[in-house]
């Protein structure tokens, strides 16, 4: 069974060895281990090249050992503190679910924990049982289609690309991660507003050489109004609603939108305000309160919501 699928367990062990005197080889190391031997080698190389490791070969003993019998490897130092905010980071990687920088993001955290000690004071199984992160379900997106985005987002280049169907030329401006959902913020070629769409149902996406200029786009501004997943670039509208006292504690127990301002009322009733978009999103997240929430202001809002409930009256009957 092999111990390991990363090089770097492979590298600490195989200096243990050395440094221990046991004069490892490339074909009993490899045989432990169930690499091919020139895998070993290559590693042998990598210490002695990439970190400086002063190894040598011992014909007669027919195994490695270090002239310096001091050497010792690059280490990375963690406390206690810094080690729970790496646990918890890569709880956090849920976000990245379905996107090729996962993989790539869990091999970086494979590699860090190589490295730490066998023993230490905080038990690193108990924080994985201690803390989670979940996400709402996200569309899956394909590999080329992602490296494509970024590519098109760090070089400021036009992309052309395949959206439900039908082909276009945009300006990346920016993306964004909007409840374990990502978009990207395009402008379309000739048009001087933006739109922003799934990465995940981006079905081809292929760079042109055309420059494009981003500098009139406001990412934080344009995120700041932003309640779920909708951040366009319609005009913002406040709202203001009134939940009853019994779900009162569900309502001040978190922090609903950036902006927001609640207010408790005599009754034991709470008043919550907020500058949103996405009259959608607002209605659909107001309506899952039932009625238990009011719709204060503004009007069109209530009428909206009214109308909502009318028409699901009326399939029922």
């Amino acid at each position: 069974m092999k111990r390991s699928k990363t090089q770097w367990k492979r590298l600490l062990v195989l200096n243990e060895r050395i440094k221990a005197g046991e004069y490892p080889n490339c074909s009993s190391f490899a045989k432990e281990w169930e690499v091919s031997p020139k895998t070993i080698q290559r590693d042998a190389e990598f210490l002695h090249y990439q970190l400086g490791a002063p190894i040598e070969y011992d014909a007669l003993k027919r195994g490695y050992y270090y002239t310096d019998p001091f050497f010792m490897l690059p280490s990375i130092p963690l406390s206690e503190g810094e080690l729970m905010a790496l646990v918890i980071g890569s709880r956090a990687l849920e976000q990245y679910h379905g996107t090729p920088i996962a993989k790539r993001l869990e091999s970086v955290l494979e590699k860090l924990s190589d490295v730490l000690p066998d023993e230490i004071s905080m038990n690193p199984s108990e924080l994985f049982s201690n803390f989670s992160f979940s996400s709402p379900p996200a569309l899956p997106i394909k590999p080329r289609i992602w490296e494509s985005v970024v590519k098109g987002l760090l070089s400021k280049r036009q992309m052309e690309i395949t959206y439900n169907g039908k082909v276009s030329r945009v300006h990346p401006l920016h993306m964004a991660n909007l409840q374990g959902e990502w978009y990207l913020f395009v402008r379309f070629y000739d048009y001087d507003n933006f739109r922003q769409i799934s990465i995940g149902r981006i079905e081809k996406a292929r760079l042109l050489k055309q420059a494009i200029d981003s500098a009139d786009f406001d990412a934080k501004k344009l995120l700041a109004d932003t309640l779920y997943r909708f951040a366009g670039d319609s005009e913002p509208f406040t709202v203001k609603l009134v939940f009853d006292k019994t779900v009162a504690d569900s309502v001040l127990e978190r922090e609903w939108h950036p902006n927001q301002k609640t207010t408790i009322q005599i009754s034991g009733k709470v008043e919550l305000e907020f500058t949103a978009k996405g009259d959608i999103e607002v209605k659909r997240w107001i309506m899952a309160w039932g009625r238990y929430c009011t719709v204060k202001s503004p009007k069109w809002v209530k009428q909206m919501v009214d109308d909502e409930v009318d028409a699901m009256l009326a399939t029922r009957k």
